[in-house]
């Protein structure tokens, strides 16, 4: 059985962040991040910045960043409803209430708003590499009975047809292939989840992504797929 993913975006990849050094931690960057929000409350790329890193706590199991980045995205929102890149992140956030909410009612209710949401924002504009890659993502990180894989599947196809693929930055690449692998390899395309691991490990064999590529691999022929 494949392991449980997180539903994370990391944020060297994503965001063009204005913290270059290592020594800055995320909790550090969402201080300055709200100190200054509090100057500039409808400043849109402060609530964009704030909501990812919300999001990135969020999807590592972090409940109270699930509301946090909520209101961000939706303060986001009510300055521009046209924003899809602020919309998938803020339907992924809402799949993470259901998550973590106790009560399983609630939790089918909160998957099917935030799925829902997902997709109007990559229907708005599916020529949008991001909208794409939080959707396939998010639905990889959802339980099997979600029912996500095929537009998981869908989306990484389709980012990895991209004609300007090759034109990305080599994080971005090995994160695409990596999680089309993984996508792949759940629909039991264990061929081209074979290759797309490969792929990944050459283009940056010491990022992190090529080493669960590694361990993806491995498992696979001790699985026998």
């Amino acid at each position: 059985m494949m392991r449980s993913m997180r539903i994370v975006i990391p944020l060297f990849v994503l965001i063009a962040s204005a913290y270059a050094s290592p020594l800055f931690a995320p909790q550090d960057k969402i201080k300055d991040l709200e100190v200054r929000l509090k100057s500039n409350p409808n400043d849109a790329s402060l609530l964009m910045d704030l909501g990812r890193l919300y999001h990135d706590k969020a999807a590592a199991g972090d409940g109270d960043a699930v509301e946090k980045g909520l209101s961000m995205f939706g303060r986001l929102l009510s300055l521009d409803s046209t924003n899809v890149v602020a919309m998938a992140y803020h339907g992924a956030l809402v799949t993470m209430e259901g998550r973590d909410s106790w009560w399983p009612p609630n939790k089918l209710k909160y998957m099917r708003e935030g799925c829902a949401e997902l997709d109007k924002a990559v229907e708005l504009d599916q020529s949008n590499l991001m909208v794409h890659l939080i959707r396939g993502i998010n639905g990889l990180g959802l339980p099997d009975y979600a029912g996500r894989l095929p537009k998981a599947l869908e989306d990484f196809i389709i980012l990895l047809r991209r004609p300007d693929f090759q034109e990305q930055s080599k994080e971005l690449k090995v994160l695409i292939l990596y999680y089309g692998g993984v996508a792949h390899k759940k629909a039991d395309d264990y061929d081209r989840a074979r290759e797309l691991f490969n792929r990944a490990i050459k283009i940056f064999p010491e990022s992190q992504y090529a080493k669960n590529a590694e361990d993806e691999l491995r498992e696979m022929g001790r699985e026998g797929g």
